[in-house]
């Protein structure tokens, strides 16, 4: 590949940030965050260009639907078997994430009963071992069974095809989070996250009963600020801007998740400044949700939305090493989406090959909710989102730099520099190819909504998004009808993740669907169409399921307060 981007310098930057335990509104958040700067500027950046945002880290503060945790970093925490014999368990000068984020502070060494979890119960003053979902086991032993520490083993997105399960990884600490909001951090609950191999040693001691750990934590929860960092990339004055975006915060190491994308966003800055590049490009580094929420907000507000953003999440991962799989989540198609089938097309162009047969693997996924992407998305701007999932070392001490590749990195950095490229010099061969893409896909589209309930709603906006003028007399007599009923969210900007707890398990089985991203699809498609059926009918074409189980998580959203009708 060209050497516009060199993948060895942006691994490098990978490096340097994975010394960093980067948790949102910590010191180390901060220093990572100058050090990416201080980058830039010896590579003669103009300082002027740097701007950053602060929002509240105070555990109060509410963003739309999403609560502001408070700011929150480890100093040390150790973690012992006591009884029936003396067994070293895990500490933070082994890995960084056994001290689960936003566990509380021990009085010195404490000593306490190890109870198995069992659901909800009476765990006053004990160390509760559990491997249930750290939010739910909080809620359970610590807010209603009074327990005074945790011991958690879980690992979240299991995927057993390419081995990651607790049982193939026996020796990774899982990257875990309590809730530490103002009224949670209160209860000053101690946590810790363990070993599988760990976990089974205390496991069999709690069965046999009177056994005891011992733990000393040290953290800091204190009021503070979510810093973003806005990078002027090329100092062009004129014209909307393009944002490139990436979350800089996680713990250490936290390689691929989410140092990879933060160092490439910043290479790129890097490249666009040498370049003189003649269009306004900004890069956004922000913790993730908590800041980018509400600096979209604000960019609202103060009208300077872009005209498209670029997600990069997860952007490094050696494919052989991780079994992860690079992805391009799609713009939903209540949304312009030409700058998203350029960068589609683009990576298609430069994936890996030898004699035209494909050395990695890459897919395209319909809308997905949990990154940076959703903030801008739901504020009606097409912002694609790259990144690599599954990956075998997600969330956990072995997301190292050495999983990840050279030539991936490359990959990802050209297509989005490729796509920045058309601003200024559209190529037509490319812009034909991507036009016929879009008319054969808004040609299923429309054969889909034809005569339906809310089609009427949705013909000319799909007409506009999918520059498809030349499909408007075939379909103009399709028996189009209008949505029935009034479609709006509650709040402006992604839903979060959070709201996810209270989802109800009975309707995760009974609906079989990603209930999680058709939600935040939902709120964004609300907002631009306005129509609970055209909504719902575009959301059972994206996702390609029943409208019926659509139809339901809308109605479970509106009784929540989460969609008003």
């Amino acid at each position: 590949m060209s050497k516009r981007l060199d993948g060895r310098k942006v691994k490098s930057l990978i490096e340097m940030l994975s010394g960093y335990h980067r948790m949102r509104g910590s010191k180390d958040y901060s220093e990572s965050m100058y050090s990416l700067k201080g980058y830039l500027l010896r590579a003669g950046f103009p300082k002027e260009r740097f701007h950053v945002f602060e929002y509240p880290a105070d555990g109060v503060t509410k963003t739309g639907n999403i609560l502001s945790t408070l700011a929150w970093e480890p100093v040390y925490g150790e973690l012992w078997l006591e009884a029936p014999e003396r067994v070293f368990v895990t500490s933070t000068a082994l890995t960084k994430v056994s001290l689960v984020s936003g566990s509380g502070s021990s009085d010195g060494w404490e000593t306490l009963p190890l109870a198995i979890y069992n659901g909800k119960g009476n765990y006053s003053g004990k160390a509760v071992l559990a491997n249930d979902d750290p939010v739910k086991v909080f809620q359970n032993a610590v807010v209603e069974g009074g327990a005074r520490c945790l011991v958690l083993c879980h690992m979240r997105k299991a995927f057993e095809e390419i081995g990651r399960s607790l049982n193939d990884l026996p020796q990774m600490t899982n990257y875990l989070t309590i809730p530490y909001d103002r009224k949670s951090a209160d209860l000053n609950a101690v946590a810790f996250s363990v070993t599988k191999e760990k976990f089974d040693i205390l496991l069999n001691h709690a069965k046999n009963g009177n056994a005891a750990v011992g733990c000393r934590v040290e953290t800091k929860m204190t009021e503070g600020n979510f810093e973003v960092l806005q990078i002027d990339a090329t100092g062009f004055k004129e014209g909307p801007d393009v944002l490139i975006t990436a979350h800089l915060c996680h713990p250490s190491p936290g390689a691929d998740d989410n140092a990879s994308g933060a160092a490439l966003a910043t290479e790129i800055a890097r490249i666009l400044n040498d370049e003189k590049f003649p269009f306004s490009v900004k890069i956004a580094l922000v913790p993730e949700y908590l800041g980018s929420v509400p600096y979209a907000l604000q960019l609202k507000e103060e009208n300077r939305l872009p005209m498209y953003t670029i997600n990069l999440d997860m952007v490094g991962a050696d494919q052989d090493k991780t079994g992860s799989t690079f992805i391009l989540s799609e713009v939903p198609p209540y949304l312009p989406q030409r700058w998203g089938r350029i960068l589609e097309l683009n990576i298609k162009k430069l994936l890996p090959s030898n004699s035209g047969y494909p050395l990695k693997r890459f897919g395209e996924i319909p809308f997905m909710a949990g990154s940076d992407h959703c903030a801008f998305t739901t504020l009606g701007i097409p912002s694609p989102f790259m990144g690599h999932l599954p990956d075998r070392f997600y969330h956990s001490d072995f997301d190292t730099p050495q999983m990840m590749d050279e030539a991936e990195l490359e990959w990802v950095g050209l297509s989005a520099l490729n796509t920045l490229d058309q601003l200024v010099k559209p190529d037509p061969d490319l812009l034909l190819e991507v036009k016929g893409k879009m008319i054969g896909e808004l040609y299923r589209i429309l054969k889909m909504v034809a005569g339906r309930e809310g089609s009427d709603d949705l013909f000319d906006l799909l007409i506009s998004n999918y520059e498809g003028e030349v499909l408007r007399r075939s379909f103009n007599d399709s028996g189009n009808l209008p949505s029935l009923s009034p479609l709006e969210p509650a709040f402006e900007s992604s839903l979060g993740l959070e709201w996810i707890k209270t989802f109800p398990q009975n309707l995760k089985d009974e609906l079989g669907i990603d209930f999680a991203s058709i939600a935040d699809f939902t709120v964004g498609g609300a907002a631009v169409i306005g129509g609970r059926e055209a909504v719902e009918l575009l959301a059972s074409i994206h996702y390609r399921v029943e409208i019926e189980k659509v139809r339901v998580l809308t109605g479970w959203m509106i009784e929540r307060g989460l969609l008003r009708s």
